[in-house]
């Protein structure tokens, strides 16, 4: 989608408006006054939610309305944002905080906050072992025990062990998931677990000065090798397990553009950095997968970006957004990491990182 198909899609980008919902009910239809609703998409760790009352405080009676009734801790809260009569979903999540202040010359306003449905699986810490298992069926075993639909990706190795130790649930199936370079994130209520779509075509296009209001690049090699080994040890065959992976097989490559890992071989010649590692892995194709994990993680530090568009809901992660008008090395497709979207005062505009392995 491009910045003219956005437009004709929310009206001009005419009227922007967030609705926020609490167990259903849609606060500006209680007469519930919003000054300020944004909502952070990541990769990493749960989204979150924060939104402003400004008509809270009842001057009378010296007390504050609808902080026990409406804004409970645990409430569900539902959020949309777009233009004038389309919207779109942003986050649903549970309360978590209230803030206030009380200032001089002006009443005090709340701001309630909040993370997506994953909070519980971040909360506590266990140990457990899972026997016999892959680490995609630790992953939707958990996820349905949160009572989440789990959309998670095979993982295809078996492990005779998996161990989760003093870590809290969303800790532990992160570890996992970053083990086979996958991403997992929660929205709505499904956790996606998969490989990232950094190989699909755009899903945004936008241009500097048109559509794009700022781009700020980053390259930086300083992380970077050139190859990754995983070394193991199988103990039916007392032999040495080597798992690798090569500059030049990071996901989510652009043409023929160079990764950092190729950069820095052609710098580093005489003696290219490789990053070995020991890890219990059970077979090769297990070594080869957490190389290969370890590789994307490297190398999605190679490139990083931070923007900002006029608001679009349809920004979220775990999409490729592709950037115009920057010069022959910036003008190229990105990932999306983090979203964020602020429909406030002054309008709506939604500010977003990338991360990308090639330039």
């Amino acid at each position: 989608m491009d910045f003219v198909e956005a437009e004709k899609r929310y009206h001009n980008f005419y009227a922007p408006v967030a609705k926020v919902f609490v167990e259903g009910d849609d606060l500006l239809k209680m007469s519930i006054e919003l000054t300020s609703v944004t909502v952070d998409n990541t990769l990493k760790g749960a989204d979150q939610f924060s939104f402003v009352v400004n008509n809270a405080f009842d001057i009378q009676k010296r007390d504050f309305r609808w902080l026990d009734e409406v804004f409970a801790f645990g409430k569900r809260v539902r959020i949309e944002m777009g233009y004038v009569d389309r919207t779109e979903l942003m986050v649903l999540g549970l309360i978590t905080e209230i803030k206030t202040g009380f200032p001089s010359g002006s009443l005090p306003q709340i701001t309630v906050s909040g993370f997506d449905l994953s909070y519980c699986m971040g909360r506590g810490k266990n140990s457990k072992p899972w026997p016999d298992m892959k680490d995609s069926e630790v992953i939707t075993a958990i996820t349905a025990k949160h009572k989440l639909t789990p959309e998670v990706t095979d993982t295809r190795v078996k492990h005779p062990r998996i161990e989760q130790s003093q870590e809290s649930d969303l800790e532990f199936i992160t570890k996992l998931a970053d083990r086979n370079g996958f991403e997992l994130y929660v929205f709505d209520k499904t956790l996606y677990c998969s490989p990232p779509f950094n190989d699909k075509d755009a899903s945004f296009v936008f241009e500097w000065g048109h559509g794009l209001t700022s781009f700020t690049p980053e390259i930086n090699i300083s992380e970077q090798v050139t190859q990754v080994e995983v070394m193991g040890w199988d103990i039916n065959t007392k032999k040495e397990i080597v798992g690798k992976a090569k500059a030049g097989q990071e996901p989510g490559r652009t043409g023929n553009r160079k990764s950092g890992g190729e950069i820095i071989k052609s710098i580093c010649r005489d003696e290219p950095p490789v990053h070995r590692v020991r890890q219990p892995v059970y077979s090769k194709e297990e070594a080869n997968r957490r190389a290969e994990a370890i590789l994307k993680k490297r190398a999605e530090g190679f490139v990083k970006g931070s923007g900002e568009v006029i608001g679009n809901p349809l920004i979220f992660v775990d999409n490729i957004v592709e950037l115009k008008g920057l010069g022959k090395k910036f003008s190229k497709k990105y990932y999306l990491e983090n979203s964020s979207h602020t429909v406030g005062s002054s309008g709506y505009k939604t500010t977003f990182n990338v991360k990308d392995t090639t330039i």
